[in-house]
């Protein structure tokens, strides 16, 4: 199983333009199969938000429909032609609805597809895809800008063959994928060092202990208070996290592993980690850390330091001047967050 998180937020020279956001994302789920999408409109294309939007849409489904195709294909220039083809198919079937030239509707694309033990990866343009392995971000594929300086290559593009990255292979010990726009990538990627920041195995690793829902929404509230102060560019990511079939819930696992989770050295004592299973398990429902320490039986100002831990590790979360636990504490249930 797979985790799907996406995001795309407009920049703030597009909503000083009032410009729609030209980034977009996409991504279709099924038993065996998760492909994930991200475009990047082209600033120069009045209507690039339609054609993002409809090549995302177009390479999820069609990688959905024909990844064995495309997999046993052993002809990547051939496979290149094919995916480009149908690329330009579907752009010019919505500049005919549009009535516009297909120019209009450039953008980039990234596109991871995985079924089963096997990926394809496919990079038109500037952004980049990067992978976790073995708890180490890596960089798979790196912007393709174009002939001048400031300048990508696009769906659209003469070149966007030539140019187009592809990558084929086996997951092996692969644990998730990521997708990110070049206003992303500003905050998130060192293009002098060539890598990715830490905080993306961080947030791979969260969405296989919390739910989807509550690490996409924070990811969403990072971008809009974060990630988009550092560019006046869109900004979009896309990931595909393999979910940890080992974890069965916090309170299922031994003391060695809750210490290993809550970053404590093993000489912690079982005292304190049966203090964090009981505050986790009572903040099921939002509490005030007075109501909490009454409780647990602790001082407001040492319990403060357990909320604070807690917070940190992003196993609870503060609504108002309360508090309620996020991290998946049993098999199979969700924490009821209301």
């Amino acid at each position: 199983m797979w985790n799907v998180i996406q995001c795309a937020i407009q920049g703030r020279g597009h909503i000083k333009s009032n410009t729609p956001c030209q980034d977009k994302t996409y991504s279709i789920v099924t038993d065996n199969m998760q492909v994930i999408a991200l475009a990047d409109g082209a600033g120069s294309a009045k209507l690039s938000h339609y054609g993002a939007e409809t090549v995302t849409k177009f390479i999820c489904s069609e990688l959905t429909e024909k990844f064995d195709v495309y997999f046993e294909d052993n002809d990547g220039a051939a496979v290149k032609q094919q995916l480009i083809e149908g690329v330009l198919k579907s752009l010019n079937e919505t500049a005919k609805l549009l009535e516009c030239e297909i120019k209009e509707l450039a953008s980039t694309l990234l596109f991871v597809a995985v079924k089963n033990d096997q990926f394809i990866i496919a990079h038109i343009g500037d952004g980049v895809i990067g992978y976790l392995k073995n708890n180490e971000m890596k960089i798979a594929s790196q912007p393709e800008n174009g002939e001048f300086v400031n300048t990508t290559v696009f769906t659209t593009s003469k070149d966007a063959i030539m140019t187009m990255k592809l990558i084929k292979g086996s997951l092996g010990e692969i644990q998730g994928f990521v997708l990110m726009s070049d206003g992303t990538e500003t905050s998130l990627y060192s293009k002098k060092e060539r890598k990715l920041a830490d905080v993306l195995k961080k947030i791979m690793q969260m969405s296989t202990i919390i739910s989807t829902d509550k690490v996409q929404e924070q990811l969403k509230q990072s971008f809009e208070n974060v990630i988009i102060n550092a560019t006046t560019d869109d900004c979009s990511i896309a990931m595909l996290v393999k979910t940890n079939d080992a974890f069965k819930g916090y309170l299922q696992l031994d003391n060695r592993q809750k210490q290993k989770l809550l970053g404590f050295k093993t000489s912690t004592s079982k005292k304190t980690i049966r203090r964090y299973d009981d505050i986790l398990a009572y903040l099921q429902n939002n509490q005030s850390i007075s109501r909490i320490a009454r409780r647990i039986h602790l001082k407001q100002k040492y319990m403060k330091k357990y909320i604070n831990k807690l917070c940190m590790l992003n196993f609870i979360e503060k609504n108002g001047s309360c508090y309620h636990t996020i991290i998946l504490l049993h098999t199979g249930n969700e924490v009821n967050n209301e």
